[in-house]
């Protein structure tokens, strides 16, 4: 996957940008793409993490970053769950190994399993599983509530009952984020077909800002189309896969595409079945390809 780290600067710094644009975020503040690579090159490219890290110093990594990556990707399941939504930042896995070392694993496990991730930030699901209280709503304010749909329900209510008329009145009365409100009442724009797959209170601002950079990407129509064919196949599902079926369409048995954004990208992600004959994992080139063939399915599509 990286056996072209050290054939010179030009050529490690290309790769830094397509390894980077792949995993969304600087590979030294992404532990569990980090731990990934790690275990990837584990024997082949390096021995140990020492030699991982110098290996990987093009890329800002450092020894502790690939021990910090490592510690926090062999936690519970459960815990890792909470951050698919707000993304496992190197600051949040900081937090959670030392929360880990104040109350043992088993502790943290427990405290994972009571906590509901939709509509929390990272800072806030990390105060969860310290057990510390919920900070209170500013005095005169509306208790913030990061749910896409009931903003933008709450935002119509308020220019109906004459409380503001427009977004920026709205935001600074009831000190709602500006760029999130905007993003609400976009989605209350989009077709009922979309909007209609999910559950307001499970779908958070991260799932906004995915779904309008599909819209943005793939144009309203496709990701309606999309939606359609999901419409008629009733089941159960979570936000997440929601998104991935309207970024991919029906799943094929061989790949799965999900899509996630991170500040300005827009990250798609292609998983393979892996198997006992293969002897290489998909390198950067194979992703390159992969994403070239993207474009043009959107191109034909649109």
């Amino acid at each position: 996957m990286l056996k072209s780290v050290a054939h010179g600067a030009d050529n490690q710094s290309k790769r830094r940008t397509d390894l980077e644009t792949y995993v969304g975020k600087p590979l030294s503040r992404n532990p569990l793409a980090l731990a990934t690579v790690y275990k990837d090159g584990l024997g082949r490219l390096w021995r140990n993490q020492t030699e991982a890290a110098e290996s990987l110093a093009g890329f800002g990594v450092k020894r502790e970053d690939v021990n910090r990556a490592l510690r926090v990707a062999g936690m519970p399941a459960i815990v890792l769950l909470l951050f698919t939504e707000t993304g496992l930042i190197g600051r949040a896995a900081r937090e959670l190994i030392r929360i880990e070392r104040g109350i043992g694993r088993e502790a943290l496990e427990q405290r994972a399993r009571g906590i509901g991730k939709e509509g929390k930030s990272w800072s806030e699901i990390i105060n969860a599983l310290e057990d510390k209280p919920p900070q209170p709503p500013a005095r005169g304010r509306t208790p913030q509530v990061d749910l896409p749909f009931v903003r933008a329900r709450q935002f119509v209510e308020g220019v109906t009952a004459n409380k503001w008329q427009t977004k920026a009145d709205a935001a600074k009365q009831q000190g709602w984020g500006k760029q999130r409100l905007s993003n609400a009442t976009a989605l209350s724009k989009l077709p009922a077909v979309i909007t209609g797959l999910f559950d307001e209170k499970r779908f958070s601002h991260g799932n906004a800002e995915t779904l309008l950079a599909l819209v943005r990407m793939l144009g309203v129509s496709k990701v309606a189309r999309n939606a359609k064919l999901l419409s008629e196949q009733p089941a159960r599902r979570s936000s997440a896969a929601i998104l991935s079926y309207l970024a991919g369409g029906p799943a094929d048995t061989d790949c799965k595409v999900e899509v996630r954004v991170v500040g300005d990208a827009v990250t798609f992600s292609f998983s393979f079945k892996a198997h006992s004959t293969r002897r290489d994992l998909i390198d950067v080139d194979h992703l390159r390809a992969l994403a070239a063939a993207l474009v043009n399915s959107i191109e034909i599509m649109q």
